[in-house]
């Protein structure tokens, strides 16, 4: 593989976050972001995300060797491509990327990196363009799409929907442009831009300075693509409920041989794509270290045998290259060809990923 599974970037410190949060310093635009990816797109987000999708665009043209994406081809082919590996299911802008370069003059191919969160009072997208994209052009264009800005907020029109769209103009009907941090902030609803803006200035808490986000989103940074869900909505994900009573009962009897499972309170995957194969990180937060210790034992053992729920044996698709507890945080990594197997939806059973 060309590069380390998770180290892409080198990621700081949870001490060292937690004071810079305090003194500000990432807050201010006048400040070079030395973060990771996965760590600015999570400051952007509401601390009320529940659901979070990350997708580093710059690494995975750069992991599909397509460069700056720049001619129709080229942009296809990210499209595709990038489908194809799984690499694009955590992003809203991943389908459209041909129609959105036609009628906004920039799409995937032109972003750094898009995160898409999900609240109980709105989902919104954060998306930073690449230094090579003209800010006074995308807002040009956005005039001539039929947009009108109130106050920071532009808003599409009928007629610019009907021209652009269902798709995008659900997905980017209301929208803020930062000059300074070169993104773009779009949301389900104009009324909730504002809140997504406050969080990106730092007046309002950011999904990061959710302890388990952060600790999730620290092992598996360096990812071509997370996911990070709640306790409600990661056991949801992987429950075997909707299997049958004779699934549940297999699993029951797995676990009873094991030990028993808990459940935590955050839980995410990280994806990161390599020429031949790729790894996935599966990482949930526990209460604690000795929880997080004793999960990664049961959990663990779980990840050999019958694939409890679907077909095959577990290792038949993702086969364990390492265990580790980060912390509060289990991780299970392992290696899975993208020809077999795809698991960044973040649903379906998986017993070794699920809860009591």
């Amino acid at each position: 593989m060309r590069r380390g599974p998770f180290v892409r970037r080198v990621v700081a410190p949870l001490a060292a976050i937690a004071v810079a949060i305090a003194i500000g310093s990432w807050a201010s635009a006048r400040e070079p972001d030395t973060r990771t990816s996965l760590a600015s797109a999570l400051d952007a987000l509401p601390a009320g995300t529940l659901v979070a999708g990350f997708t580093d665009w710059a690494a995975i043209r750069a992991d599909l060797g397509l460069g700056r994406s720049s001619t129709a081809a080229t942009r296809a082919a990210l499209g595709d491509d990038a489908s194809l590996r799984d690499l694009t299911t955590r992003s809203v802008l991943g389908r459209v990327v041909g129609d959105m370069d036609e009628a906004f003059g920039w799409s995937a191919a032109d972003l750094e990196w898009e995160a898409y969160g999900q609240a109980p009072t709105g989902a919104a997208m954060v998306a930073r363009l690449a230094d090579s994209v003209s800010i006074d052009a995308v807002e040009d264009r956005l005039v001539a799409l039929g947009y009108t800005r109130r106050g920071a907020v532009w808003t599409i029109d009928a007629a610019g929907a009907t021209a652009v769209g269902p798709e995008l103009a659900s997905t980017l009907g209301h929208l803020a442009v930062l000059r300074d941090r070169r993104l773009v902030v779009a949301a389900d609803r104009a009324g909730y831009v504002p809140r997504v803006l406050a969080t990106i200035r730092g007046d309002d808490r950011s999904a990061l300075s959710v302890r388990p986000i952060a600790d999730v989103a620290e092992t598996l940074a360096g990812s071509d693509t997370v996911v990070v869900q709640s306790r409600t909505f990661g056991c949801r994900a992987t429950s075997l409920d909707a299997a049958g009573a004779d699934v549940q009962a297999q699993a029951d009897a797995a676990v009873g041989r094991v030990g028993a499972l808990a459940a935590p309170t955050f839980t995410g995957r990280g994806l990161v794509d390599g020429p031949r194969s790729q790894s996935i990180g599966f990482a949930a937060a526990f209460a604690s270290p000795a929880e997080a210790a004793e999960q990664l034992r049961v959990r663990s053992a779980l990840t050999t045998g019958p694939f409890i729920g679907r077909s095959g044996r577990v290792e038949d698709s993702l086969r364990l290259r390492g265990s580790t507890v980060d912390g509060s945080v289990a991780v299970l990594r392992f290696d899975v060809d993208p020809d077999e197997s795809a698991y960044m939806s973040g649903e379906g059973p998986a017993l070794f990923a699920s809860c009591p």
